[in-house]
Parts: structure tokens; sequence; C-alpha cells
């Protein structure tokens, strides 16, 4: 990817603790040059898509279930009125969608095709591709929800702009995704700075088809919120680890050692009560549309 500013505000960007890590001389951003492979397929350190599923099933379904309460709380229809619609943008194995059936009328897209397909014979409807090319023009929606997904898309500026011309009036908008402020992230900042990369390089998810392009905090949402026509109404913190799938999480990229593995969980198990109590490493923000591009 090529980043020639800080898509934030425009300030000059610099290489940051690795070659590829981009920080914006101004505002702190954060951002990465890796490229997106997913169009093309793994080209080299493939991923055990069993595993990984298995990896993040307990810990997405819960913060899934916070998450679509919330805006079930933040959209509320009168009587009589059509069901809201929801978009769910980089849909995955659909479990967000799950999550809201039952009181939205629920649409997802996903880029990879085996993940759409075997998705879509479970849930459906779900769009193989990008967003936001596979809608139409005059396509709208009341809620436009990007889970663990925006760190990931290139031109997030044109993406946030997308979002406010699919949405109707007043509608919400939901990211959840890595802040720039967790523990976890900032002492892998610390120790790569010491000369042990790779903890940072698996935050920003180097050698996947999907890495992370740009990582979030607060201040950097708001900011893009503004210029896109929107306003941060709420923001929460949910966990980032848990207990169960964390072996299969450590594993699933194929880069380390089984006996390695057990280990690095046995470390990170014992570290989730002091976590809870750092900040956290996943954050959520609930943007409200409040105007036209």
């Amino acid at each position: 990817m090529s980043l020639e500013c800080c898509p934030v505000c425009h300030g000059e960007l610099v290489s940051g603790i690795r070659p590829w890590h981009l920080v914006c001389s101004q505002c702190h951003y954060e951002g990465s040059s890796l490229e997106p492979r997913i169009v093309e397929g793994v080209a080299g350190g493939e991923l055990d898509e069993n595993a990984r599923e298995h990896a993040l099933l307990t810990l997405r379904q819960r913060n899934f279930t916070v998450i679509a309460g919330e805006i079930s709380r933040l959209i509320r229809k009168s009587e009589g009125e059509a069901r809201p619609r929801l978009l769910d943008v980089g849909s995955a194995h659909g479990w967000f969608m799950q999550k809201c059936e039952d009181s939205f009328d629920v649409l997802g897209i996903e880029p990879d095709k085996a993940v759409a397909i075997a998705a879509s014979r479970r849930i459906g409807p779900i769009r193989q591709g990008f967003f936001p090319d596979v809608l139409s023009d005059d396509e709208k929606f009341d809620v436009i929800v990007f889970n663990d997904v925006l760190e990931h898309i290139p031109d997030i500026v044109s993406t946030l702009r997308a979002c406010n011309g699919h949405l109707s009036e007043g509608g919400l908008l939901v990211i959840n995704a890595p802040s720039r402020l967790g523990a976890i992230y900032r002492f892998a900042k610390v120790i790569a700075r010491l000369g042990w990369p790779r903890s940072f390089d698996r935050m920003w998810q180097l050698g996947f088809p999907s890495p992370h392009l740009h990582y979030l905090d607060t201040r950097t949402v708001e900011q893009l919120a503004k210029g896109a026509r929107f306003e941060v109404i709420k923001r929460s913190r949910l966990p980032s680890v848990n207990a169960d799938g964390l072996y299969s999480r450590i594993r699933y990229s194929n880069e380390i050692s089984p006996l390695k593995a057990v280990f690095v969980a046995f470390v990170v198990l014992l570290s989730i009560p002091a976590l809870a109590l750092l900040p956290s490493d996943i954050e959520v923000w609930y943007l409200r549309k409040c105007g036209e591009l």
C-alpha cells in the first residue's frame, strides 16, 4: 500500500519501528505500507482457516453479542415501520449476521470467495466482493458495521465517505477495530524497539493475506468521522483475548512451533486477569451520520 501523506491530518508520514511501519509526524496516526493479497490467495505463509475459525469463535461471539445489543438500543424503529437494514462489511463466517438477524434485515459482504460461499450456505445473503463495489448506487442501510475490517482497507477516507452515501438519514456506522493505545500493542512496540519485533509484526499481521494497514484511536476516528459527516456518539472497549481457542489463535498462521505456542499460550493465560485492568486492545466506535456529503 502506498500512502503519500497521513489520511487523518495530511501530515508527513515517517518510518517507525519497522521499514513498513508509518507514523504521522503531526497527529501520531499509525499505518503501514504492507500489501493486501486477499484476492490473489496466499503466496506463502498459508493460514489454517479451520484453526482460525476455532481460535476466534468464542471471543468474537461474546463481543458480537455486546455490539449487536448496543446497536439495537441505538436504532429504534416505531411500531409498524419496516425492519431496519444492516450491512455487515467483511462478514467472514457470518457470526455477526446471526447475532442481528432477529432484529434486522441483514446483508453481508465478504471478499474471500471460499469463506463467502461457505457462510452463505449457512446464513445468506452474502455478496462476494468488496465494499462499496458490490452495492448499487441507490442501496441504503440503517446500519453499516465493520468488525475487525476497517483496519485492513487501504483507502480509509474514501470508505467512510462511501458509508455516508449508503446510510439513510441519521444512520449508524459501527467500527470495531484494534486500538493503538491497547496494552498488548504498546508492549509489543516496546519489545520491538529492544530488538524483538516478532510480536509487533504479528500485531500488524505481517505476511497474512490481509495485513493491518491502520491502527486507530478515538482522536483519529473523530477526525476521520468529521471529514465524512459523522459524529462519534459512543465508544466502548472489549476484551481482546480469552482462554478458549488461545492455542489455536497463536498457531493458525503456522509460523510458530507447537511447543513454543504452548509456552506463549500459558504466559498469555496467566496475563488475562491483569489485561482486564489495562487499556483494551479492541475499541468500538458508534458514529451517527449527521449530514450528506
